[in-house]
C-alpha cells in the first residue's frame, strides 16, 4: 500500500460540486486545484448548467477519472446546479467550488480534519478566503463568528462566500432542504439561516484556503426580488427571538437593497434603503464602517477610496 493510500484508508469521501455554465476557459483552472489537494478521498461531480460552450469538448479531452458530468438541458441557475450536484453526490460529506475560483491545496484536508469528532449539529466548515475584484486589490474575507454565536451573525448576512468556501455534511440538505431554486441571487444566505433556524452550526476558519473572483452581480431586480422573498420567509421566526434581531435582520435586507442600487448607480434609492439600514441597526463594528466608506468612496467615482485589504466581513457584498 502506498503512503496515499495509507494516509486515505478510512477517511470520508468527499463530493466536490462545481457548478459551471460557459466557462470552459475557467473549468480545468477550478479542476485542476482540486486534484492539488492533499486530502486525496475525493470525487468531482460538474454540474453543466446548460452550457453553450466547448465545455463537454473540454472535460471530454482533460477530465481525471473521479470526475462525473451531470447535465442540465437548459440553464436554470447556480441554485439549482448546486442541488443537482448534491442529489448527485455519494459522499459524507459536500463541498462546493465555484468555476471561476480555485482551491488552496490544504483545504479539503483541513477542513475534513476540522469536522472530525464534531457533535450533530455542527453542519460543516468555512474558511477565510482571497477576494479579488477586477481593478481591486485582493481582500482577505474572514468568517466572523463561532460556533456559539452562528445564528446570531446570520443576521448580518452572508459574509462566507459558501459557494467555494462550504465543506457540509450532506445529510443535512436531507434535513433542511436544498438551495431555493426561485432565487437568482442570495440563495446562500437564504440557505444559511434556515441552517440557523433548524439547530445547526457552522464551523468558521481564518486559515485562508480559497481564492474567490467576484463577478460584476446580479441585476438589482433579481436581488429585489431576492429580498422580498427571504423576507416572506424568514422575517417571523426571527421576529420570535425579539425586537433586537427583528430590526438586524431589517436592516441587512436594507444594507443588501443599497448595494444592489448603488451597483446600478441609482444613488438616491442607495442612500435611502443606506440609511434605513443605520437608523434601524447601527451598532455595528468600526471596521463595518470603514469599509462601508471606502465602498461608496469607490462606486461613485472617487478613486482614492478604492477599499484596500481587510480582514473583516461585512454584511454588504
Amino acid at each position: 500500500m502506498s503512503r496515499e493510500d495509507r494516509v486515505t484508508a478510512g477517511a470520508p469521501l468527499v463530493s466536490v460540486v462545481i457548478p459551471v455554465y460557459n466557462r470552459a476557459h475557467l473549468i480545468e483552472r477550478a479542476i485542476g486545484s482540486v486534484l492539488a489537494q492533499t486530502y486525496r478521498n475525493f470525487e468531482i461531480v460538474v454540474v453543466d448548467d446548460g452550457s453553450t460552450d466547448d465545455l463537454a469538448g473540454i472535460l471530454s479531452r482533460t477530465a481525471p477519472a473521479q470526475l462525473r458530468r451531470v447535465t442540465h438541458p437548459r440553464n436554470r441557475g447556480a441554485a439549482a446546479a448546486r442541488n443537482t450536484g448534491v442529489s448527485a453526490a455519494a459522499g459524507e460529506y459536500v463541498a462546493f467550488l465555484d468555476s471561476d475560483d480555485i482551491w488552496y491545496p490544504q483545504k479539503l484536508a483541513a477542513q475534513v480534519a476540522a469536522m472530525r469528532d464534531q457533535p450533530p449539529d455542527v453542519a460543516g466548515t468555512v474558511c477565510a478566503y482571497d477576494c479579488v475584484k477586477t481593478g481591486q486589490p485582493p481582500r482577505c474575507i474572514v468568517p466572523n463568528w463561532t460556533p456559539r454565536t452562528f445564528a446570531r451573525s446570520q443576521l448580518l448576512g452572508c459574509t462566507c462566500g459558501p459557494g467555494t468556501t462550504l465543506l457540509c455534511r450532506r445529510a443535512v440538505f436531507a434535513e433542511i432542504g436544498h438551495y431555493d431554486e426561485e432565487l437568482r441571487r442570495l440563495e446562500d444566505w437564504d440557505w444559511l439561516l434556515r441552517l440557523a433556524e433548524n439547530g445547526y452550526r457552522l464551523l468558521g476558519s481564518s486559515d485562508v484556503l480559497a481564492w474567490v473572483e467576484v463577478g460584476t452581480g446580479s441585476s438589482r431586480r433579481d436581488i429585489d426580488a431576492a429580498l422580498r422573498r427571504i423576507h416572506g420567509r424568514h422575517a417571523a421566526i426571527i421576529a420570535r427571538e425579539g425586537a433586537a434581531s427583528r430590526r438586524c435582520f431589517a436592516a441587512t435586507l436594507h444594507l443588501e437593497a443599497a448595494a444592489a442600487a448603488l451597483a446600478e448607480r441609482a444613488y438616491g434609492a442607495a442612500a435611502i434603503d443606506m440609511m434605513r439600514s443605520l437608523v434601524m441597526y447601527p451598532m455595528r463594528g468600526a471596521d463595518f464602517y470603514r469599509h462601508l466608506a471606502r465602498r461608496i468612496g469607490w462606486a461613485c467615482g472617487f478613486r482614492g477610496a478604492r477599499p484596500g485589504q481587510s480582514s473583516a466581513a461585512t454584511s454588504s457584498r
